[in-house]
């Protein structure tokens, strides 16, 4: 079974250390939200018993007298007397914080920093030694914690260097101080070919930093903030709806002209149509007249050379 923490002292105060303390303040993390405690199964009986530990999971076996453990690795399934053996699981797979950082930038507006970061245990022979995996429930709890503290505090460092407009604009240098810092202290020295007794961090590895969105704490401020930029919005969505308009009445007026012209032209064409029917009409009449005339002219002259001529005889008294 997984180690016990050491009692107390008989008739003395129970000492908790800080972290413990904290993890407290935040209360116990709800059901269902943790990985929970890796299943093992433990075959056999009494000092014969059997540990069968899953694949992706870390364990470290110890045993009274030896300095050093009797199995440490990946998923690594060893014999165990629980009369003299000690060991602990803790999961292999990758873990996610949720960050929700209150920071007072240097224009000194509260901002609300929201990120994740994802770690995962690189070297458990390290890790073990340096870090809190005592508790039964989650025994990532508390390293969460401690890592969750550690970065929430940089990025209120980071941010308070930072403007309300460059906190929301560029997260870039957020996120690289964070994970500058993260890595520091999980990983150790970053130089490979240090020699070998330098700090080799606390055995993990920061795989993922990310900075979801900020939020200005204030509306009044946020509005404000947003006012610029809807102002040129709405300048330039009225020179648009200006602009379509002149377009639509220039468009307008060019029809317009263009009809009028047309009536005109129309107008002109049907003056010149009734033009020439009139004077066609009039040509015909006259030549009408003419012919009348002309015909009336000879009926006269014919019948003036048809008429009998009468001739005189002398009467009795003059003969």
């Amino acid at each position: 079974m997984p180690a016990a923490a050491a009692p107390a002292a008989p008739g003395g105060p129970v000492r908790r250390s800080a972290i413990a303390k904290r993890a407290e303040q935040i209360g116990p993390a709800p059901h269902g939200s943790g990985p929970g405690p890796v299943e093992v199964r433990v075959t056999g009986f009494w000092r014969w018993q059997t540990v069968l530990v899953p694949p992706n999971a870390f364990v470290v076996h110890t045993r009274r007298g030896r300095g050093e453990p009797l199995h440490i690795g990946l998923g690594v399934s060893f014999r165990f007397n629980p009369a003299t053996d000690s060991y602990l699981v803790v999961p292999g797979a990758m873990q996610t914080i949720l960050i929700n950082a209150y920071c007072i930038c240097n224009e000194l507006q509260g901002v609300l920093v929201q990120g994740y970061v994802q770690w995962i245990i690189e070297d458990f022979a390290t890790a073990y030694r340096k870090l809190d995996f005592s508790d039964a429930e989650d025994p990532m709890r508390l390293v969460n914690i401690q890592l969750r503290e550690q970065a929430e505090a940089a990025i209120k460092d980071k941010v308070s260097t930072m403007g309300v407009r460059d906190v929301l604009s560029d997260k870039q240098p957020i996120i690289e101080e964070l994970t500058a810092r993260l890595r520091a202290v999980a990983e150790g020295s970053a130089d490979r070919n240090a020699e070998a007794g330098s700090d080799r961090g606390l055995g993990l590895r920061i795989v993922t930093v990310q900075i979801k969105e900020a939020v200005v704490s204030s509306s009044t401020l946020w509005e404000n903030l947003q006012k610029p930029y809807r102002s040129e919005q709405n300048q330039i969505a009225r020179l648009a709806e200006l602009a379509a308009q002149e377009v639509l009445s220039a468009r307008g007026t060019e029809a317009n002209r263009v009809a009028e012209e047309r009536r005109i032209e129309n107008e002109r064409e049907l003056a010149e149509l009734r033009a020439r029917n009139e004077a066609a009409q009039f040509d015909r009449e006259t030549a009408e007249r003419l012919r009348r005339t002309t015909r009336e002219r000879a009926q006269r002259v014919n019948h003036r050379h048809s008429a009998p001529v009468r001739t005189t005889e002398p009467s009795a008294s003059e003969a």
